[in-house]
């Protein structure tokens, strides 16, 4: 006999393709590398199934369940169906300029309200679609392409359970100049003492804590705090034609960011997409990133797109873009395990076209040496090669105050042997960026309202806007 596939050998569970929301990994604390990614994948689908139509039903992010995740196609304008994860809250309907946060997470349409806007429509574009692309950098240190001159652009969300927890604490209840009284003493309570409010799940509402997942609780009081990052571009028409990607319509900005905007409307294609979900089990959460299958030949480490990085928040040279740390070996055999049920349900689906580059969940204490085992640095340095490509974040670990990586105990998990911990890659960065500065592992709490309510970040801004903008989304940051 044969060797057996090494994707044949994973178990997958019976309910990886359904639109429930796992709301914890079935194994636990001391689930493995592997575990972990499918835990990813059934979020993956979950999240991306055909959602329910706000504009008929008024609720958001919720799941047709009627829907087909697999054969889902686009209609005449490119368009595929709007999906979950898509109707969740905006960054800046979380934090709008305002203050005016919104008592309900359902609405039929979105509502955006930044400083110096309202903007003006491009061409008849709608400002009420669920795509709102509003940062075009890599948080300030680099803007990034594809095909060396397409702009790859970014948009942030969080779902029910987050909202709707900092609407019920009062951590939105902040005037039009950016004072948020409730959020400010919250976090200034949880960075006074980390190693007692980090990496816990607690109902104590004097402190940041957000809500944990819990497999033993049904519905949205069990399905934890979930934050969605997503990187888009436009398509070739090759690349249109391939019906490779999953595209829609989604806005955009054009202009002086500080003076005359406008927003526009195209089709795009999804290019990648980190969900990140706090839970018992891991309440320093679990972090999942995805890329489509083409942004980078990781069989050959060919960079076939033609991705590049222009620097911008540090003094680093430009360099050709390779993945640093090669994907996990536990993770192509699940990848493949998967597509395989995909295909095997409908041979043409898109969803085929997106991989999974890794997780993290427990924290460790890094840097490893770079003779480290292979795997143990991408655990540790997690990064994805178009939300993640420079040199500082594809090797991040601590803080980079400067744009360059310097020492710092970023991530607090009370309880766990040799906290606080050096931690690197994403979640080494939303511990420096979230949980040190009091927002818990969220940077969209930690650094609310001003990272929200900032004007949107155009198309084309160059190296120097994309300093000031992220500097100014900064501003409401605490120290650490």
């Amino acid at each position: 006999m044969g060797l057996v596939p090494a994707h044949a050998q994973v178990t997958l569970p019976a309910d990886l393709i359904s639109p429930v929301v796992p709301h914890d990994v079935a194994t636990g604390s001391g689930a493995t590398t592997q575990d972990l990614a499918i835990f990813a994948w059934q979020e993956f689908t979950a999240l991306n199934w055909p959602a329910m139509d706000p504009a008929t039903t008024g609720m958001r992010g919720r799941a047709d369940t009627s829907a087909d995740f697999l054969s889902i196609a686009p209609d005449k304008s490119g368009s595929y169906p709007l999906l979950v994860w898509q109707t969740y809250r905006h960054k800046n309907e979380l934090f709008p300029a305002d203050g005016k946060t919104d008592a309900s997470f359902d609405s039929k349409v979105p509502t955006y309200k930044y400083k110096g806007g309202p903007f003006t429509a491009a061409n008849g574009a709608s400002w009420q679609l669920f795509n709102n692309l509003d940062e075009s950098s890599e948080i300030g240190l680099c803007n990034m392409f594809a095909h060396d001159t397409t702009r790859i652009l970014f948009e942030a969300k969080v779902n029910r359970a987050l909202f709707d927890y900092a609407n019920a604490n009062k951590l939105t209840a902040c005037d039009d100049k950016g004072n948020c009284p409730a959020l400010t003493a919250a976090r200034n309570k949880t960075l006074g003492n980390l190693a007692q409010y980090g990496g816990i799940c607690s109902d104590d509402t004097s402190i940041v804590s957000l809500p944990c997942g819990d497999s033993k609780t049904p519905g949205d009081a069990g399905e934890g705090t979930i934050e969605i990052k997503a990187a888009w571009r436009p398509l070739t028409a090759t690349e249109v034609a391939s019906n490779r990607f999953y595209m829609r319509k989604i806005i955009y900005y054009t202009g002086d960011q500080f003076l005359a905007q406008q927003y526009n409307n195209a089709v795009y294609g999804l290019v990648a997409l980190h969900i990140i979900h706090k839970t018992k089990s891991f309440p320093t959460f679990v972090f999942a990133t995805w890329e489509q299958v083409d942004n980078y030949d990781d069989v050959n480490n060919q960079n076939t797109q033609d991705l590049k990085f222009v620097n911008t928040g540090t003094a680093l040279p430009n360099i050709p873009v390779t993945r640093a740390h090669a994907i996990n070996s536990v993770i192509p055999p699940v990848n493949d395990a998967v597509h395989a049920a995909f295909t095997a349900k409908d041979p043409n689906t898109v969803w085929q076209y997106y991989k999974l580059i890794g997780v993290q969940g427990m924290p460790m204490d890094g840097p490893p040496p770079a003779t480290a085992p292979a795997d143990t640095l991408s655990y540790y340095y997690l990064a994805n090669i178009v939300v993640e490509t420079n040199q500082t974040l594809q090797n991040f670990f601590g803080k980079a105050p400067t744009g360059v990586v310097m020492p710092f105990k970023n991530l607090y998990f009370n309880g766990a042997a040799g906290s606080p911990f050096q931690m690197g890659g994403c979640q080494g960065c939303h511990g420096t960026q979230g949980q040190s500065i009091g927002g818990d592992m969220s940077r969209l709490v930690g650094a609310a309202p001003s990272n929200s309510t900032q004007p949107p970040e155009p198309f084309n801004n160059g190296a120097s806007a994309a300093i000031t903008s992220f500097h100014l989304r900064s501003q409401d940051t605490p120290k650490n």
